[in-house]
């Protein structure tokens, strides 16, 4: 069981983070594309990483070309010594086309086969001498000289997909070395849609399921002995409101006869009441926090885990309370594994 740290100070704090991160005894370390770029502060971690996997957890692919992710890829793959995952989703349309101002093609899932597929093409000429010449659907890579060829990696990066649906996670059975579920993902939806649809691509692509690691779906908060603060839980409905009104989610909520939910969150979210964030997360009761999250002390987390999901997951992101020591994390793993 791997177990990974995800970055959450400032830019000055992120050598320091990191350092902590490796003498507590995680795996991996890793950003995600929220308030920053996601590349950015794993280069700035690098040096302090230690033997930590460096991961972006996760990049927005259709924000950028290929070539620009298979170069900022690339170049943390060669600072950590091979060390580095792409972690890749697609964001939805709203956000790709107003935030981003990129095109959406309406096909995400056809796009983003086009884009793994590139981007091995780009390493495969960067690392093994494979002259550049890709040409599907929705990307075209056929320039590529010396001059813009950088020096070449032993192995190329390590990519994981994020998936909700079942298009997507069967995608990331038949291309990806990795599967990263949402974190708006019941135990239910990873049982009977996510890992159905990933061993279809697995065998459609005649894979094992050893090829893929599979990250942990849901929430996952540590809390110290005395539990959760108020705060904390109400910050924790209100980012379940905010999946939970997208339209691309609606199926999860569907699948646990919560549909009407669903209609009241989307309903608040494209209106203009100022305080909607706040009267969309009192929506959220507590059995759909349960059923979203794993709350607890670290030994709580880990059979709640165990429970939940057993042999089926291989990674799982913490982010601990100050006071936690290299021991109790590596009782949690023995617990988990």
């Amino acid at each position: 069981m791997r177990i990974g740290y995800g970055l959450r100070g400032g830019a000055a704090e992120v050598a320091e983070e990191a350092a902590r991160a490796r003498d507590l005894g995680f795996d991996a370390i890793s950003t995600a594309e929220v308030a920053h770029d996601p590349f950015l502060p794993l280069a700035l971690a690098a040096g302090s990483a230690g033997d930590m996997r460096l991961e972006t957890h996760i990049a927005v692919a259709f924000a950028r070309s290929p070539m620009v992710v298979a170069g900022a890829a690339h170049y943390l793959h060669l600072l950590s010594g091979g060390r580095f995952v792409l972690g890749m989703g697609t964001q939805i349309k709203p956000h790709i086309q107003r935030r981003f101002h990129m095109p959406w093609s309406g096909k995400p899932a056809a796009q983003m086969r086009d884009y793994i597929q590139a981007l091995h093409a780009i390493w495969r000429d960067w690392n093994e001498g494979v002259p550049l010449d890709f040409r599907s659907e929705h990307y075209t890579h056929t320039l590529m000289t010396d001059n813009f060829r950088p020096a070449p990696a032993e192995t190329a990066p390590e990519v994981h997909l994020a998936a909700v649906g079942p298009v997507m996670t069967r995608l990331a059975g038949e291309l990806a070395d990795g599967l990263i579920p949402h974190a708006f993902s019941t135990p239910e939806w990873f049982r009977e849609v996510t890992l159905p649809a990933l061993h279809d691509g697995l065998e459609r692509a005649g894979r094992e399921r050893s090829d893929v690691v599979v990250h942990c779906p849901g929430f996952v908060v540590v809390t110290a002995e005395d539990g959760p603060g108020e705060q904390e839980l109400t910050a924790l409905r209100r980012q379940i409101a905010f999946y939970g009104s997208t339209p691309s989610y609606a199926e999860v909520l569907r699948q646990r006869d919560r549909g009407d939910l669903y209609e009241q969150l989307h309903q608040l979210s494209v209106g203009r009441d100022p305080d909607r964030w706040v009267r969309m997360g009192d929506l959220v009761d507590d059995e759909l926090l349960e059923a979203f999250a794993v709350i607890g002390t670290l030994e709580q987390v880990a059979g709640e885990l165990r429970a939940r999901y057993g042999s089926d997951i291989d990674q799982v992101h913490l982010a601990l309370p100050s006071d936690t020591g290299r021991d109790a994390l590596e009782e949690f793993r023995r617990r988990l594994s």
